[in-house]
């Protein structure tokens, strides 16, 4: 095989001064090969093998199988998962090493040293099994946990160039679906298990430190500590009907004791629209309506005549842009034995994808923590947001993509270009430029929320006993104008 190959790759070179150094090539490349096939026979043999079909079964500690277990060749994305008795079939080398991992179970790397059944038992991940997560009446162990609870901490939020708390949940929780809509400043459309009705809010319910909301845009991502998704109905017997579309919980990071710090945090990105609709172009659309007047056995306008246009208008290039967004934080914690305390300041600015349009956010969040004595603890949460919006008009996307291309933006004399001049008829009878240049509408928001909370601890001897005190506010103002001009 190697010699017609060199003889292959003999007959495509010429001849000339690049033949003889390709030649000496060659040569020293035929001696080498044996040299190491004879020293090191057996590794060689492993690297040429192809694929060997291998089975086995994952159990846990008591034999029982494990289902759905991951079972990974090292390196590589060649994997399956496991059945519902535990057992495996995966296409793999005989010198591969598998990585076999399942949710509280450590996870295990296995050497498959040329054998074709494997026996795996994973051992109980005491980690996993302690983790604290947030519930409905407070925390517990997952361990202890009966109902359908996802957790996310907040530094997986925070890695995130995500300007939504929500969107950086995408792909990260099970049975969860985010549609995020690309508009500055929009809340991305979550459904927990599929949506719950038709005729109401099909949302789930917010419930930021303890205070319920239904949309939490106001939020800014490196705040949280972690989101815990309460997913099944359980949830109701806690927040009422209010939770019959699933519970987002999320608690903010608050200081600690003795550990003084500043953190900043931020990102700068571009957005553009990718793989974008190929539209028709001036001529060709001209075409198809010269061609479907004759089909129908009338005589073509004249202004439809294809000759007379080029390329034409490009709506989709006129209307959209590249657009930046810078997002920053400042966070500064710290505190003593007697108290915490958690500052920050952010800042958000988005450019649409449509021109003229962008959202800018400014924050500021405020909590406390003071340890009156060491069965009383009071505390507080202060969040604060503005928003301003350059909005644009619902319609405009319509419009990109349903405008002539034979319709230019403006004429000669700077007028804008007249779709009634072309007998477009209604479907088409607009000017995506002059309602970008003529909708005026800004929006300001300003939100303030919060919390106070007392927890009292009993006597020593009962450390497990805690009662909390809690008492929430928000305010929210909208002011919105909207210019209409005629032209």
């Amino acid at each position: 095989m190697k010699k017609k190959q060199l003889l292959n790759s003999q007959r495509r070179l010429k001849t000339g001064s690049v033949f003889l150094p390709f030649k000496l090539a060659c040569v020293l490349f035929t001696f080498t090969i044996p040299a190491i096939s004879e020293a090191n026979a057996s590794s060689f043999h492993k690297i040429i093998l192809a694929d060997g079909k291998v089975t086995g079964k994952v159990t846990d500690s008591n034999g029982e199988g494990i289902p759905g277990a991951s079972i990974r060749v090292k390196g590589t994305a060649t994997g399956t998962t496991t059945d519902v008795n535990g057992k495996f079939i995966l296409n793999a080398p005989a010198n591969a090493i598998l990585v076999i991992s399942s949710v509280g179970y450590e996870t295990q790397e296995i050497a498959v040293n040329n054998r074709t059944d494997l026996s795996v038992v994973l051992a109980t991940s005491s980690k996993e099994l302690d983790q604290v997560i947030v519930i409905g009446y407070g925390t517990q162990r997952k361990l202890d946990v009966t109902g359908a609870v996802a957790q996310i901490k907040g530094d997986e939020i925070s890695k995130q160039a995500s300007t939504n708390p929500v969107s950086a949940l995408q792909g990260k929780v099970a049975g969860v679906q985010i549609t995020n809509s690309g508009a500055p400043g929009a809340s991305p459309q979550i459904r927990i298990r599929g949506l719950g009705t038709v005729y109401g809010n099909p949302n789930p319910l917010y419930v930021v430190d303890g205070v319920w909301f239904d949309d939490i845009s106001f939020l800014n991502p490196a705040d949280i500590e972690n989101i815990s998704v309460l997913k099944d109905a359980s949830a109701q017997s806690i927040y009422g009907i209010r939770a019959a579309n699933g519970v987002v919980l999320i608690s903010t990071k608050k200081g600690k004791s003795d550990q003084s710090s500043v953190t900043y945090n931020g990102f700068v990105g571009y957005q553009r629209v990718t793989n974008p609709v190929q539209m028709a172009n001036g001529k060709e659309f001209a075409t198809m309506i010269s061609e479907l007047a004759n089909y129908n056995g009338a005589v073509p306008p004249a202004e439809y005549d294809p000759a007379k246009y080029g390329q034409g208008t490009d709506w989709t290039r006129q209307i959209l842009r590249g657009a930046m967004i810078n997002n920053h934080q400042i966070t500064m914690t710290g505190g003593s034995e007697k108290s915490t305390y958690n500052f920050s300041l952010g800042y958000l600015n988005q450019q649409g994808l449509v021109q003229g349009n962008d959202f800018t956010r400014y924050t500021a969040r405020l909590q406390n923590d003071f340890n009156l004595s060491k069965y009383l603890k009071v505390g507080y949460n202060l969040t604060g947001a503005a928003n301003n919006s350059n909005d644009i008009d619902e319609g405009i996307f319509h419009q990109i993509y349903a405008a002539a291309p034979i319709v230019p933006v403006r004429y000669a004399d700077g007028t804008y270009g007249d779709p009634s001049d072309y007998n477009l008829g209604d479907g088409a009878n607009f000017n995506p430029q002059v309602t970008v240049d003529y909708f005026n509408q800004k929006a300001k928001k300003y939100r303030l929320t919060g919390n106070i909370f007392a927890d009292v601890k009993f006597a020593n001897h009962l450390p497990s006993i805690q009662v909390s005190a809690e008492t929430s506010f928000r305010l929210k103002l909208l002011n919105m104008i909207r210019f209409m001009q005629l032209h």
